[in-house]
């Protein structure tokens, strides 16, 4: 990782088989990653996470929508610049409702993990534009 941008990832997934298998490959590229919970405990968590590199967000669960969520991020004064990597259903109305949300890149399920890993690396160090 670059000494420019923290390695800390802040994982926002709902999904109980998907959540396990995201970490494993975020750590096994050596990021720390930072359970974000549901997309309320993300808010709150905004404010204690320190530096982070990238919002992975899956699904938030009740409470707050992943759109919402977005919004929360971007307007959060320490974080509102960090990109944010959207996991939606293969729904091409899902994609379109986050990058209109501001979200930096979609992925949309099922996806590869090497493509998954690629983007990560490409938005979390700095190589993408911000």
């Amino acid at each position: 990782m670059s000494i420019d941008f923290p390695d800390r990832i802040l994982l926002v997934a709902k999904d109980r088989t998907l959540r396990p298998l995201l970490e494993r490959l975020l750590v096994g590229r050596g990021f720390d990653v930072v359970d974000g919970g549901s997309g309320v405990d993300t808010v709150a968590l905004l404010e204690s996470a320190g530096p982070i590199a990238l919002v992975v967000c899956e699904r938030t669960g009740p409470g707050l929508d992943e759109v919402a969520l977005f919004d929360e991020v971007r307007r959060h004064p320490d974080h509102g610049r960090v990109p944010i990597l959207a996991l939606p259903p293969a729904d091409p109305e899902c994609t379109v409702r986050a990058l209109e949300a501001g979200v930096s890149d979609c992925l949309a399920k099922p996806f590869h993990p090497t493509e998954f890993l690629t983007r990560v690396e490409r938005l979390a160090c700095g190589r993408a534009e911000r």
